[in-house]
């Protein structure tokens, strides 16, 4: 069996080692020319991280973050609500993982280029269409990025991981539209800074329609200062605000 993964973000070059490791014959590509490490800050939860250790990838993930201890609540003027154990803590057998998600990406992709191969890892190619061959098989289409040419490959399986605006899924759904925007606005950033509460703690404070998040992806350094990711959310839902209005 040979099988086309569009799409070489996290899911992509998971499923691709996946299925390398049941000896599956993969092939991936990545619309973008060079992968770089992008976003800031995601949390890997126990069930995701027991399916990359069933992969053996945890060596290469661990030391990237922090394996979060806890979770906890407060009010907007800091007063506890709730305090709850989390990853190795609560008692599964793997942690949770706190890390900047273009490292995480970067490892990921080293280790997919070193167990599939370079050659199977082709950026610069984004999947316009595919369709269904007479032998059983799907033709995907691709546009070089190099020179704007439109090649072709074939394969038993076609796996669509590329992206919000995947040109696989609207294949499928070609009434669907643009995703919806939820109302959410999210301001995001890093800050380096001395652990605060366990040092391994994720920290959430407010309600709707504000909330202020913070945990951190690094243990701490020579000077004793860690990264910490934070986030400040404003959901307009509950403000009244639209999209003319701001």
């Amino acid at each position: 069996m040979r099988v086309i993964i569009a799409g070489g973000g996290i899911g992509g070059l998971t499923a691709a080692m996946a299925l390398h490791a049941k000896g599956v014959d993969v092939q991936v590509y990545e619309s973008v020319q060079e992968l770089q490490p992008l976003g800031v800050g995601i949390n890997v939860l126990p069930h995701a991280m027991a399916q990359l250790d069933r992969l053996d990838l945890l060596p290469a993930l661990l030391p990237l973050g922090v394996k979060t201890a806890e979770l906890c609540f407060f009010t907007k003027q800091g007063q506890l609500i709730w305090r709850e154990p989390r990853g190795l803590a609560a008692g599964y057998p793997v942690p949770q993982l706190s890390v900047h998600r273009g490292r995480f990406h970067m490892a990921l992709l080293a280790e997919a280029r070193a167990r599939l191969g370079d050659e199977r890892i082709v950026s610069g190619h984004a999947v316009q269409r595919f369709s269904d061959e007479a032998d059983g098989r799907v033709r995907v289409e691709l546009l070089r990025r190099d020179d704007d040419a439109l090649v072709h490959d074939t394969a038993d399986v076609l796996v669509g991981a590329d992206g919000i605006h995947s040109a696989i899924r609207a294949t499928f759904h070609p009434d669907e539209g643009m995703p919806q925007w939820s109302g959410n606005i999210l301001w995001r950033a890093t800050t380096r800074t001395t652990p605060f509460l366990t040092g391994r703690s994720m920290f959430m404070a407010g309600h709707l329609p504000h909330k202020f998040v913070a945990y951190p992806l690094t243990e701490p350094d020579d000077q004793g200062l860690q990264t910490v990711n934070w986030i400040a959310e404003l959901d307009r839902r509950h403000i009244g605000l639209s999209k003319r209005e701001d």
